[in-house]
């Protein structure tokens, strides 16, 4: 299935907060319109349309298996991605998946492998990444604007009530906070280096439902860049990223919605601010840029590589914590 105008109508799998922004967002792209919503309890699909629009339906396979559906926004939790992900490739929906994209690199490379089967588009969705304010300060850093690249510091955590019905609670749906935001912190040091860590180790407080609530992680990079990070489900605490370089350095206060600019301050002192780049709600964003890639007018923003190497830089932070990869 390819479109080459109008509209692309989504289906969405999934009623929980994630699909709540998307479907919040999406009216304001310019090329996105919700077709339907699905969940596996009716009252559940039939609230979200009343608030969103589109038709509920009964069951993620129903949705899978409507024609007037484009794409798949799929935003069940981990453990599911890659099954449902197959479903929707194998029924000729192309896919836009939430992040992390799978529970390993063996899962993610076979969902992107089927993709490139069955000539459809396969995106994980780190929206942040789609943001003009986030394109403009990665290229910065990489065509040298601090001068080289040696340390970064990042964090993302927030604090919430853990419970067992949570899946991010639960091992085998590759729950925890290295995969629920850590995954933010590794794909923007992957971004900014331009290149793959030759090492990546993580310690982790392990919760009592058996995932790490709350981490901390270093990468280090062939260059000498050395990144690290802090991410949590279980702790509040300052959101900030420090990038520092040999001829400048840039803070960010909170950057992950792409409603904050950044500020460079240069090794003589002197501050240039960039605000951030007025634009539509973020995952409005992030839906126009998926319909470019299903049009075929710009390549992902997120490759199929730059997905494949951070699952592997995933894996291996968790393997050091002790946090078991599910198989």
């Amino acid at each position: 299935m390819s479109l080459k105008s109008g509209n692309l109508h989504w289906g969405i799998l999934g009623t929980g907060m994630i699909a709540t922004k998307f479907a919040t967002d999406l009216p304001f792209s310019g090329t996105g319109l919700l077709e339907a919503t699905a969940s596996r309890h009716a009252s559940s699909a039939q609230a979200f349309a009343q608030k969103f629009g589109g038709r509920a339906i009964a069951g993620y396979e129903a949705l899978l298996n409507d024609p007037a559906i484009d794409a798949v926004y799929l935003s069940l939790p981990n453990g599911l991605h890659h099954r449902w992900t197959m479903k929707a490739l194998e029924a000729g929906k192309h896919v836009l998946c939430e992040k992390p994209i799978a529970r390993n690199a063996t899962e993610a490379a076979e969902m992107f492998a089927y993709a490139e089967h069955q000539k459809l588009v396969l995106v994980e969705a780190f929206m942040y990444r789609a943001h003009p304010t986030i394109q403009r300060l990665i290229r910065l850093v990489r065509t040298g604007g601090i001068g080289d690249l040696r340390l970064m510091r990042t964090n993302f955590t927030f604090s919430r009530a853990a419970s067992p019905d949570d899946a991010r609670y639960d091992p085998e749906q590759a729950g925890g906070s290295l995969m629920d935001v850590g995954c933010y912190c590794v794909n923007f040091a992957r971004a900014l280096a331009g290149s793959e860590p030759i090492s990546a180790q993580a310690v982790a407080h392990k919760h009592p439902l058996g995932v790490d609530d709350y981490a901390a992680g270093t990468l280090t990079f062939p260059n000498g860049f050395l990144a690290t990070f802090t991410c949590g489900m279980t702790v509040a605490s300052d959101p900030g990223t420090y990038i520092a370089g040999t001829e400048g350095q840039i803070a960010i206060d909170a950057f992950w919605f792409g409603k904050d600019g950044f500020a460079l301050k240069r090794t003589d002192g002197t501050i240039e601010k960039y605000e951030t780049i007025d634009a539509e709600p973020i995952y409005a964003i992030e839906a126009d840029a998926f319909a470019g890639a299903v049009r075929g007018d710009r390549a992902p923003w997120i490759s199929k590589d730059d997905t494949l190497n951070n699952m592997r830089v995933l894996d291996a932070l968790r393997e050091s914590a002790g946090i078991p990869v599910p198989v």
